[in-house]
């Protein structure tokens, strides 16, 4: 449970320290001003969380994940992401700012960077503003100002947790929720698939896993994703707007 607390704080401390003259691309990547429940007239709010495991450690997943322009692993094809600061394609160094454009499911996605760390032996953590966008298919627009993800070592390393949580503003909350919560699981598994396919069942039958870190402590280790009060680890609380507040309490 320590662990777990622990990588709730970093996202707690993340959020809280975002910063307030972050440039949101002007071209359709602003969002819109919250009304009385938080979000834009027509909108409502909500969350969503998904915690995945994967059998392969950290830096194995850093190869997959550790590009902000390369969403092979979310179902966008090479080379189709573009981002608005072509500095930090050389040294693949993103900063707060730097947004990405991308299309996929008739949808026209910008997503801003807010927080970024990429530490060589974790945890990774990505939190980034979602514009106003539509899916035709399911007949749902939504926006956030806050879609973060952690990437963190677990079993001594021979394995990496997950936790997707995104808070949002939608025009039917229930739909958005349940689309956003099979992409963030279809990224987790999908990741996984990249790397070989494996399941993760327990740390004692990793090489090297035998550690002290309990599987069970972090929901959905089982290779399940688990969202809101049936995850079996702590979700990240949802307290506030989905737009002007960053609701997430350790």
């Amino acid at each position: 449970m320590k662990s777990t607390l622990s990588i709730i704080a970093v996202l707690a401390s993340a959020a809280s320290s975002l910063a307030q003259n972050i440039t949101i691309p002007a071209t359709n990547g602003s969002l819109p001003k919250a009304g009385a429940n938080g979000c834009a007239p027509g909108y409502y709010p909500g969350t969503d969380t998904v915690i995945f495991t994967v059998p392969y450690t950290y830096q194995q997943v850093l190869l997959i994940i550790g590009n902000y322009t390369n969403l092979t692993w979310s179902g966008s094809p090479d080379n189709s992401v573009t981002t608005n600061n072509s500095q930090a394609l050389v040294a693949n160094n993103w900063t707060p700012g730097s947004a990405r454009f991308y299309d996929i499911a008739g949808a026209h996605v910008i997503e801003t960077i807010t927080t970024y760390s990429k530490p060589a032996n974790g945890p990774y953590v990505e939190i980034h503003t979602v514009a106003p966008l539509s899916i035709p298919s399911v007949n749902v627009s939504f926006y956030s100002d806050f879609d973060g993800q952690v990437w963190k070592p677990i079993c001594n390393g021979a394995a990496t947790w997950s936790n997707f949580t995104i808070n949002f503003c939608a025009t039917n909350a229930t739909t958005a929720a349940s689309v956003l919560h099979q992409l963030h699981t279809t990224d987790a598994m999908t990741v996984g698939t990249f790397l070989g396919g494996k399941n993760f069942t327990s740390c004692g039958v990793l090489a090297g896993g035998n550690g002290t870190v309990t599987p069970s402590a972090f929901g959905g280790a089982n290779g399940t994703a688990a969202s809101g009060p049936s995850a079996t680890a702590s979700p990240i609380a949802y307290t506030g707007d989905a737009v002007g507040r960053h609701g997430l309490i350790a």
